[in-house]
C-alpha cells in the first residue's frame, strides 16, 4: 500500500465525519419517529375514549329537538305578532285622512302647541297662602362651612381621590 499524503489523509477524515454525521442524522430521526409513533398512539387511543362516550345518534337526535325547538319558538313568535281585527284590505290613504282629521281636531282643543302637560299649572300659588317665611340666604352667623362644596352645591370632591 502506497503511502497516503496529507490530502488523502484529509479526504479520509472528511469521508469518515460525514459518514458518523449520516449515522447521527438517522438516528435521531428514528428517534423522531418513535416519539412521533407513541404520540399518535396516545392520541389514537384517547380520541377512541372519547368517542365511546359520544354517539353520533345522540347528537342526531339532539340537533332534531333544537329544530322542533326553533320551529315552535318560531310559532309561538308568528302567534304573538299577530294582529287583532285587523282587516286584510286596509286603505292607507283612508288611515291617513283619518289621522288627518284627528290631528285637526286635537289643535282646535287647544290654542297653545304645547301639551297640557307641559302648560303651567293653573291653581294658585299655595306658599303664598301659608306665608311662610323665605328660606334663609348666605351662611348663618358662627357656622363654619367645613367641607368645599361644587358649583352645584354638593360636596366637592378632593383631587388626591380622582383617578385618572
Amino acid at each position: 500500500m502506497p503511502p497516503i499524503g496529507y490530502e488523502g489523509q484529509r479526504d479520509m477524515l472528511y469521508n469518515q465525519t460525514y459518514n458518523l454525521d449520516q449515522v447521527s442524522f438517522a438516528a435521531e430521526g428514528l428517534k423522531d419517529a418513535q416519539q412521533t409513533m407513541t404520540a399518535l398512539k396516545t392520541a389514537n387511543k384517547e380520541l377512541k375514549g372519547m368517542m365511546k362516550t359520544v354517539k353520533i345518534q345522540d347528537i342526531d337526535s339532539m340537533q332534531d329537538e333544537m329544530m322542533e325547538l326553533m320551529d315552535v319558538s318560531t310559532e309561538i313568535q308568528e302567534s304573538l305578532g299577530r294582529s287583532y281585527n285587523v282587516p286584510d284590505d286596509i286603505d292607507e290613504e283612508e288611515l291617513m285622512g283619518e289621522l288627518d282629521a284627528l290631528e285637526a281636531d286635537m289643535g282646535t282643543e287647544s290654542e297653545s302647541s304645547v301639551p297640557s302637560y307641559l302648560q303651567p299649572d293653573k291653581e294658585p300659588d299655595l306658599d303664598a297662602e301659608l306665608n311662610l317665611p323665605a328660606a334663609p340666604m348666605g351662611h348663618v352667623p358662627g357656622r363654619q362651612n367645613v367641607q368645599a362644596e361644587d358649583e352645584l352645591g354638593l360636596p366637592s370632591v378632593p383631587r388626591a381621590s380622582l383617578r385618572g
